[in-house]
């Protein structure tokens, strides 16, 4: 039989997640708990399947996602504990990417397995991301009764699963920081120093993403940080570093290219003399 299921907190991950097990024909979404009621009919509507309720009238499940804000996790948790009938040996699991499944440990006072799943992708729009979520990275942690569970359920939905540690979510989860969500900010810095420089916002934009795009593919053809690097700090082109720090007159920027530069010089393989010189223009005033 197929599993019943219940979301708390179906917002733009929990949508699609759900959506995709509907999908897949994977299992039943029974209930919706979202903090107003006309959020929880939106997502049953998007979702197709799925009746609204409280935490508190929430029916019993066989698995249980809690999709919500990390900082509701718990507490969501312990409202489910205290006011639903909870099914024993059910899966209790949150998609966080900081916490571990730890922070559900009250449900296992039930006798729950408790676990978290985080796919490692941008959920931003469901529309897209249902279509476009086959191959997603999800890292898995918990009760190994629900892990074992997990791993084929999101498998089948079409993820690529690993397992991590539970106690390292904090640097698992900054690794997917400074991987999307700094990217974007450094793609917004790329476009200011452009539109500086006199270039049209619109074009800006589109050199800057076409640079990206291109520095992706040779990330994944060469799968090598170092391998990929180009550019004036693999160059040992301490004259263009020099220029670059001389024409960047916001104090934030100048600071973030300085520290960037830092990171990128300890991957470049450069001779000893010729780093040292680069180090000492990163780390000195660019006053020539």
């Amino acid at each position: 039989m197929k599993p019943l299921i219940n979301f708390i907190g179906a917002g733009n991950l929990g949508k699609t997640i759900a959506r995709l097990i509907v999908n897949h024909d994977l299992g039943t979404i029974q209930g919706i708990a979202n903090r107003t009621l006309k959020s929880s009919v939106e997502a049953s509507k998007f979702i197709s399947e799925g009746t609204p309720y409280t935490i508190g009238s929430l029916p019993p499940a066989d698995i249980t996602f809690v999709t919500t804000p990390d900082d509701d996790i718990q507490k969501c948790c312990e409202d489910l504990v205290l006011n639903s009938q909870l099914k024993k040996e059910s899966i209790i699991l949150h998609c966080s990417g900081s916490l571990s499944s730890q922070i559900l440990t009250s449900a296992k006072k039930y006798n729950c397995h408790v676990a978290s799943v985080h796919p490692m992708k941008s959920f931003a729009n469901p529309t897209l991301n249902v279509s476009q979520y086959t191959g997603t990275y999800c890292a898995i942690e918990g009760d190994p009764e629900a892990t074992l569970i997990l791993h084929n359920f999101f498998r089948d939905i079409g993820s690529i699963t690993y397992d991590i540690d539970g106690s390292k979510k904090g640097s698992y989860h900054a690794a997917g920081v400074f991987a999307s969500n700094y990217i974007v900010a450094l793609c917004h810095e790329a476009i200011s120093c452009l539109e500086d420089a006199t270039v049209n916002d619109e074009v800006a934009a589109k050199v800057i993403l076409n640079l990206m795009r291109g520095t992706l593919d040779n990330l994944e053809a060469n799968r090598s940080p170092i391998k990929s690097l180009t550019g004036p700090i693999k160059r040992g082109d301490a004259a263009t570093i020099q220029k670059h720090l001389n024409s960047l007159h916001n104090p934030r920027v100048l600071s973030l290219y300085k520290q960037l530069g830092l990171s990128t010089l300890k991957i470049a393989s450069l001779a000893q003399d010729k780093e040292n010189e680069i180090k000492n223009l990163l780390t000195e005033s660019n006053i020539t």
